[in-house]
């Protein structure tokens, strides 16, 4: 074996004592000083040396960097490696320099501190390169499909992170991801890029087959090496000769497409198939791990990203067609989650069309992506139809769910397996990356749009499925005071099931549930959710112009001037309670007519105009009182007592707060309770009655914990704060009022939002001394 020894003259101690060494190890070092006469053309005979040498080996130093002839001498061993598609440079670090760019990421051996240990580790090095047989005159064995990622785009990370994780030392990767996601192709492109890396590159597939066939294949693909007598032997001799082959070399074995499910491998037997070091192991599956493959060890292979996608559209199209039709061409993309396979096929598509180009792109069918190679419906039918029938069912009933997310709960009820059934095919549609997780604690997953798409095709009954969904959220919504955490995951839910029901001619159903579902976000602080609720019930209705339309119409604009009310849109919110008003005096609905007097009061308060206000709270009173509608008439009673609290009458104040929390207790009505409390405590406050202050908003905090009622819970930690300031707390004070701060920016509320802001400040103005009196 001969070895090439390219260093600076100025390391020429090192060099020749390497070469002794290599010498008595019956290697045939290559040395400028020992290999050139003194009267032969020295140019000619470094060219001669180079050309022989099965190994260049680089002592890189300072000298190194600085030498024109090294220099020459490393980047010609480099170019030859490519070539070759073979390790042709090895390299040494004799002292600390900067690597140029072209070997930053290359194996090397340390020689910067104990030359003795560098030495020979270099002798073992190249023995194990010499019995392996990786010093041939020909290229390393490489087994690879014919087909060649011709339109490979982008995707640099992951062979980035392939390289790191495969080349410098033997490891193991896998590529998981959905089906289409590129996951082979980039196991390929990698393949192709660094077999000059490994003496020997191997890809099998292996998909929903057994081992026998998988061994048998790769036994007939590997007979030069392992020899024609193998292929005739047991499946065990087979697998221990390919074995036994790859462990003799510096292999990268690519196992793709790996299944472990019925009709495929067992965990057992892909175990068996792994030859061990010194061999890499890339694997790609839909699976998100494998046995014996660490979790830092996994890549999972996500959509493309916008620019990646742009540049497909380039290749195909060309790059003035793709401006022009741009934002055509990324709705495409978006439409089909930007899955690699889905674009390409696409845009293949979309070439071959001749019509005008944004309007084909965005009326493309996503069941039409297919080509004579590649068929993204019929990939992924095949891929559900392995999955077990309740896997099936749960997959069907997820994709009536909401998008961007369901409760997995809620599609389990809708596909009618039991609980444990229900566990096991989630867990077998997630492993094969047929299903997302989103929220592993709160049970969250999500479908790709096409693989949601191909359930909906799958489905026996697609409206049978879309009645099932809405009964589910039916049963689950109308407890929503005591259920609203399990509500809460399923809020989405609620507008796709209404516009079913609705569309189903059932406007009872459709208006229930959207009640149950607006009332639930209120409550939580979902507003924007709430007020897409009231906004979809709203163009249901307007539809139709009848006295039970405008009754509804009535209610959602009392409803939305609500929300609108608590994100300081108090104008709109007023003209919607106007809206309210003008209809219930056409309708003579007296019960809404008083709640829209209320709601109008709350907003004239706010804006300062307290007179009008009071005025239009006795009319709520008075009506209330002649309905006999004590809920509405305790609302009533505690608006009016805020107003006596400004106005300073605190003793008429706190006997209708008194009154309205009696009223509370009598209808078991806690969410109104706890605002009853809240404001009593203001009062206790401003009578100096601190601890009695202190017990009512520890009660309310209770209530509003055990409703899920955000907005009030800020309100009670607001209150709290200032509180804890007259009693000198300075860390509950500033602790309190941070977490009211961080609810009402959650909720998009500006006007408490700033005020706590304003009390924040003083706080810390008191704190750091600059600050007078905090009250």
């Amino acid at each position: 074996m001969k070895v090439f020894l390219s260093h600076s003259t100025l390391d020429r101690a090192f060099a020749e004592r390497l070469a002794e060494d290599l010498k008595a190890e019956m290697f045939e070092p290559w040395l400028c000083e020992l290999s050139i006469d003194a009267a032969t053309n020295w140019v000619s005979e470094i060219n001669r040396g180079l050309r022989d040498a099965d190994v260049v080996l680089l002592l890189w130093s300072p000298h190194a960097a600085s030498s024109p002839a090294t220099e020459l001498e490393w980047t010609s061993a480099l170019a030859r490696e490519i070539a070759d598609k073979r390790l042709r440079l090895g390299l040494v670090l004799l002292a600390d320099y900067k690597l140029p760019e072209l070997l930053r990421t290359r194996q090397y051996i340390d020689g910067r501190k104990d030359h003795d240990t560098a030495i020979n580790e270099i002798i073992q090095w190249l023995k194990e390169r010499r019995s392996a047989g990786r010093v041939g005159r020909t290229r390393a064995p490489v087994y690879l499909p014919d087909s060649r990622p011709e339109e490979f785009v982008g995707r640099r990370p992951y062979l980035e992170k392939l390289r790191s994780t495969l080349i410098n030392e033997p490891g193991m990767c896998l590529l998981s991801g959905e089906p289409g996601s590129g996951k082979s192709t980039i196991a390929l492109m990698f393949a192709l890029e660094a077999q000059r890396d490994f003496d020997a590159v191997v890809f099998q597939t292996c998909g929903q087959r057994n081992l026998d066939t998988i061994i048998g294949e790769l036994a007939d693909k590997l007979k030069k090496e392992v020899g024609e007598e193998v292929v005739k032997a047991s499946p065990s001799e087979k697998l221990q000769a390919i074995k036994t082959w790859l462990k003799e070399r510096e292999a990268l074995l690519i196992l793709d497409d790996v299944w472990l499910e019925a009709g495929a491998l067992t965990a057992g037997e892909f175990i068996s198939i792994l030859p061990g070091t010194p061999v890499s192991i890339l694997y790609t599956s839909r699976r998100m791990g494998l046995p014996k493959v660490h979790a830092d060890d996994v890549l999972h292979v996500d959509a493309f990203n916008p620019e990646e996608a742009e540049e497909v559209f380039k290749k195909y199209l060309g790059t003035a067609t793709t401006e022009r039709h741009r934002e055509a061409l990324l709705e495409f993309a978006n439409r089909v989650e930007r899955l690699p396979i889905a674009i390409t096929v696409g845009t293949e598509l979309l070439s071959n069309q001749f019509g005008p180009l944004s309007e084909a792109a965005r009326g493309f069918a996503l069941a039409n992506l297919k080509n004579d190679i590649q068929n993204v419906p019929g990939l992924l039918q095949r891929a559900i139809e392995t999955q077990s029938e309740p896997a099936r069912r749960l997959l069907e009933a997820a994709s009536v769910c909401a998008p961007d997310g369901f409760w997995l709960p809620l599609a389990i009820e809708i596909a009618g397996v039991n609980k444990t059934a229900g566990a096991e095919a989630r867990d077998n549609l997630v492993h094969a990356s047929l299903m997302r997780m989103l929220d592993q604690e709160r049970q969250r997953f999500q479908l790709h749009s096409l693989i949601r798409d191909r359930g909906r095709t799958a489905a026996a009954s697609l409206a049978d499925l879309q009645t099932k969904h809405a009964q589910a959220l039916e049963r689950l919504f109308k407890d929503w005071e005591t259920r609203w955490k399990e509500c809460r995951e399923c809020l989405q839910e609620i507008i796709p099931a209404s516009e079913f029901l609705w569309s189903s001619d059932e406007p009872s159903r459709t208006s229930w549930l959207m009640y149950w579902g607006h009332s639930c976000a209120k409550r939580i602080g979902e507003l924007d959710v709430a007020l897409r609720i009231l906004q979809a019930e709203e163009s249901f209705w307007r539809l139709r112009d009848d006295r039970k339309a405008n009754d509804q119409l009535q209610h959602i604009y009392g409803n939305q001037a609500l929300t609108l009310r608590a994100w300081g849109r108090l104008d709109e919110a007023f003209a919607l309670l106007k809206k309210q008003e003008e209809i219930c005096l056409e309708l003579g609905n007296k019960d809404s007519l008083q709640i829209s007097y209320g709601n109008q009061a709350i907003i004239l308060k706010a804006w300062g105009r307290l007179e009008e206000a009071m005025a239009l709270h006795k009319k709520e009173e008075e009506l209330c009182l002649e309905l006999g509608n004590k809920d509405s008439l305790q609302i009533s009673y505690g608006n009016q007592a805020i107003i006596l609290q400004d106005w300073g009458r605190l003793d008429e104040a706190m006997a209708l707060h008194k009154k309205k929390e009696e009223l509370c207790l009598e209808l078991g009505n806690k969410d109104s309770l706890q605002i009853s409390y809240g404001n009593q405590a203001i009062i206790f406050q401003d009578w100096g009655r601190l601890d009695e202050a202190m017990a009512l908003l520890n009660k309310k905090e209770e209530i509003c914990l055990e409703l899920g009622n955000k907005e009030s819970l800020a309100y009670c930690y607001c209150n709290w704060g200032l509180l804890a300031r007259e009693q000198g707390d300075q860390i509950t004070e500033k602790q309190k009022l941070n977490a009211a701060l961080e609810i009402f920016t959650e909720l998009k509320v500006p006007r408490e939002r700033d005020a706590v802001k304003k009390e924040l400040e003083k706080t810390e103005a008191k704190a750091t001394g600059h600050g007078g009196s905090s009250n």
